[in-house]
């Protein structure tokens, strides 16, 4: 059962970075912040290295060390990356721009 369970989930990883890649070729990306771009390239980066890691305990049996760094918590830090900037973005809207008001315009005689 246990096998199982991680063919799905290294398959809906690599799905999903493949869909974050091919949408990342698209011509309307280039509408998007560079932040955004970032923070989905580091997503797909890490769901990439999750599903090495879980092909290698299907293969094996055993989970690989995380010696140095632990390559798949970049999936984690994209998707931080993008929520972080679309709520300071959600701040500075809220509290440091200047209301914007119209200009009167006067009847003419």
């Amino acid at each position: 059962m246990q096998g199982e369970f991680f063919w799905l989930i290294t398959l809906m990883d690599l799905t999903a970075a493949i869909i974050i890649f091919a949408g990342a070729l698209s011509e309307r990306m280039r509408l998007y912040p560079t932040w955004h771009k970032v923070g989905l390239i580091v997503a797909v980066i890490g769901l990439v290295c999750q599903a090495a890691r879980n092909v290698t305990f299907i293969f094996t049996g055993k989970s690989p060390s995380d010696s140095d760094m632990p390559l798949w918590v970049f999936k984690d830090a994209g998707i931080a990356i993008i929520a972080y900037f679309y709520f300071y973005l959600a701040i500075k809207a809220k509290f440091f721009t200047k209301p914007v008001t119209k200009a009167k315009r006067g009847v003419k005689k």
